[in-house]
């Protein structure tokens, strides 16, 4: 089978390398669509996530949809043909953390792209099925790769606790951002201001019901917010940015007594709190780690149309082109906002 291997930073080649073989509780996935994540960009351009680093020719990508060609004998309630999106992390199960229910932090877990775990740019795929989701028929192949984002976002405004009546404020409006976005309005925020620096992401968040849209080259974003917010503040942050500024108008956006959601990756791995204002204000901080029980309720969410993701995805490439797919989607060139690798 075809699959493209990153060999060292911007070094992407297309290989054929041997199809997997599958266990008898597992199922063989013809993989259809990827999108491009920012983490696997960050890859791409930095070799590493942290301690997370690409030490030998690597699969990159997790945001995956595809068909099920092969099922493994002890496989039962799912068919060959099936059209599935898969959720990119595998969990032991055993640590304390998969007990308590909280299996995106678990210590052992694997996660597709993830070094040394090879992910998803391929033609081929064998997964264990408590980790494969039918697709309901309105759904496409292209879809089915951003229910992950989106189970993301979903995972989110879980963590930030959105009620009715709350506002809200989305700083980035890539995918998860505007995702983030949607999932708030859906939970009951009845105000929300969004941020970027392009234009046509802006254009997009207004679409999906963003109050205030605020150009973030060209305007004073904590101003601005204290300006439409009587001076208080929102009661959640959103940093679906993951930059070291955005980390800090999060605090200063934030009502005393708000909730701060991170979900964006900063590239730095150290980044400055401003302490005696997050303390005074007494705020809750939130990291996000990917999500936990979230992929049917994105699914679901998809299916009811009350979470538009297909207009998310403006751009598509196939697999020989992933570089370039990766140099677009760090450039942020071409009103970029979610790319998809169709396989």
């Amino acid at each position: 089978m075809k699959a493209a291997l990153l060999h060292r930073i911007k070094d992407i080649r297309l290989e054929e390398i041997e199809k997997p073989a599958f266990a008898p509780d597992e199922v063989l996935v013809r993989i259809k669509s990827v999108g491009v994540c920012g983490s696997d960009v960050t890859y791409f351009v930095q070799g590493h996530i942290g301690n997370q680093i690409v030490t030998a020719p690597h699969i990159l990508g997790h945001e995956c949809s595809g068909e099920i060609v092969e099922t493994g004998s002890e496989v039962r309630g799912i068919e060959r043909g099936a059209r599935v999106a898969i959720e990119p992390g595998i969990p032991c199960g055993r640590c304390p953390s998969c007990r308590k229910g909280y299996y995106n932090i678990c210590p052992e877990g694997r996660f597709l792209g993830t070094p040394p775990v090879p992910g998803a740019y391929r033609e081929y795929i064998s997964y264990p099925t408590d980790f494969i989701f039918p697709l309901p028929s309105g759904i496409g192949y292209d879809e089915g790769a951003m229910i992950e984002p989106l189970a993301v976002a979903v995972h989110a405004v879980d963590l930030g606790n959105v009620q009715n009546g709350d506002s809200v404020a989305i700083l980035g409006a890539g995918s998860i951002g505007l995702l983030t976005l949607q999932c708030a309005i859906s939970a009951g925020a009845a105000f929300s201001l969004t941020t970027d620096l392009i234009p046509e992401r802006l254009r997009l968040a207004k679409k999906y019901g963003a109050d205030v849209v605020i150009n973030a080259g060209k305007e004073k974003v904590i101003p601005r917010i204290k300006e439409k917010t009587e001076g208080q503040g929102v009661d959640i942050v959103f940093d679906a940015a993951g930059e070291a500024e955005t980390f800090q108008q999060s605090i200063h956006i934030v009502r005393p007594g708000g909730t701060v959601v991170l979900i964006g990756i900063c590239r730095e791995d150290m980044v400055s709190l401003d302490f005696q204002t997050a303390r005074r204000k007494e705020l809750v901080i939130k990291n996000v780690r990917r999500f936990r029980h979230t992929y049917k309720r994105a699914i679901s969410l998809v299916a009811k149309g009350k979470i538009e993701v297909k207009s998310l995805i403006t751009h598509r490439f196939d697999l020989p082109r992933l570089p370039e797919a990766f140099e677009l989607v760090e450039g942020r060139r071409d009103g970029v906002i979610k790319a998809v690798i169709e396989i």
